[in-house]
């Protein structure tokens, strides 16, 4: 089986991407006999890791990743011609993108549809085309349509009206190359390189927006419990670059009184990033709405207990951990968080969110993938 692949997951190597490698990667591995062709931006290099595959082929479409009208006309024309070119079996596209025809079976991932369910997260275009263009288009010509949790199936039978047996879910997993119980010398050392003390700080890992992630009932359940007199010695650490309406959470931060022990990070290298993950004393990630809530499970991948919403996709995640809070109720956040920080139970908190989160894995979703697949020819 060819199967050609569309590389187009945005400037950096984060959620959709990070997904696609690890996911082509375990293909690759569990299937020798098939050959994948990613089809990337000439300026994207977060594919590198796939290249020692001997049957991964890492081809340029001539397009830069900074141009997404760019891309998507792409998609279009390109996409279908490289598909017969390089005469593939089976199409997968991995991110949203428009599909108006296609030249061969084609399998989609919709992972989440965040834009029915939180007004407000793009700008109105973004918003009209997904809901009215885009998404309806994926889901009515694709051949069979992957997802990331029960969750999002559901609202895809729902707002798409897709019949529920073409809808796969193909769960997340965390990398464990990035994601794992580092030595808390490597993790302090990383924290340290930061500005920041080993367990001495709480964590979010997203995109800076408004209202999207929700990172605004962050600050203020953890400008609430330092009010309260509570950890004053903890800073609260923001890993992502700058969304929509990100100047609404530079106000929140500005005026919320502790603005000195908020640090954004920006954009952290996988190099750092699960070590940061394992030094932190907490996750909090409390999005409206998520598909999945990777974060989430790369914390409890690193050790490190999370707290986040009870909506969408996170009970999922939780299993019978307890650990989701309403994601707009701050004194709900903040008893959660003075609750799992208990040095009677923390240690033994890390270790149930340790093996909560094997309970996921990249084989066992690689293995659904390719059955999709090998049901199309």
């Amino acid at each position: 089986m060819v199967v050609g692949i569309s590389g187009y997951v945005g400037n950096r190597l984060t959620g959709i991407g990070r997904v696609l490698v690890n996911v082509v990667r375990e293909l690759a591995a569990q299937n020798p006999g098939d050959v994948y062709y990613i089809f990337k931006n000439d300026d994207y290099d977060g594919f590198g890791q796939l290249e020692e595959a001997g049957n991964v082929h890492l081809v340029n479409t001539g397009v830069s990743k900074e141009s997404g009208m760019k891309n998507l006309l792409w998609h279009q024309w390109g996409f279908q011609r490289m598909l017969k070119k390089y005469s593939c079996d089976i199409a997968y596209i991995p991110n949203f993108s428009l599909l108006l025809w296609k030249v061969v079976p084609t399998v989609v991932t919709i992972h989440d549809l965040i834009e029915f369910n939180v007004p407000g997260k793009f700008g109105k275009i973004r918003m009209f085309y997904r809901k009215n263009i885009c998404d309806p288009l994926m889901a009515g010509r694709s051949d069979a349509i992957l997802t990331v949790s029960e969750s999002s199936k559901r609202d895809i039978i729902k707002y798409l009206n897709a019949p529920e047996s073409k809808i796969t879910v193909t769960p997340n997993a965390s990398d464990d190359s990035v994601f794992r119980r580092f030595p808390a010398e490597e993790c302090r050392e990383s924290a340290a390189s930061f500005g920041l003390g080993y367990k001495d700080y709480f964590l979010f890992v997203g995109t800076i927006d408004y209202p999207g992630k929700n990172i605004k009932s962050v600050i203020e359940a953890y400008a609430g419990l330092r009010k309260d007199g509570l950890f004053a010695d903890k800073k609260l650490a923001i890993i992502g670059k700058k969304g929509y309406n990100a100047d609404v959470i530079m106000s929140i931060v500005d005026s919320c009184g502790y603005k000195d022990d908020i640090v954004f990070l920006g954009y952290v290298p996988d190099s750092d990033l699960g070590k940061l993950c394992g030094g932190a004393l907490l996750m909090i990630y409390v999005s409206h709405y998520e598909g999945f809530g990777l974060p989430v499970l790369e914390s409890m991948s690193c050790g490190t207990p999370a707290i986040c919403a009870n909506t969408s996709s996170f009970p999922e995640i939780a299993g019978d951990l307890d650990m989701c809070v309403p994601p707009e109720d701050v004194e709900a956040i903040k008893r959660k968080v003075v609750e799992f920080a208990d040095p009677v139970r923390y240690q033994a908190l890390c270790e149930a969110s340790y093996q909560r989160s094997r309970c996921f894995s990249w084989a066992a979703s690689a293995k659904i993938y390719h059955r999709v697949f090998e049901s199309l020819i």
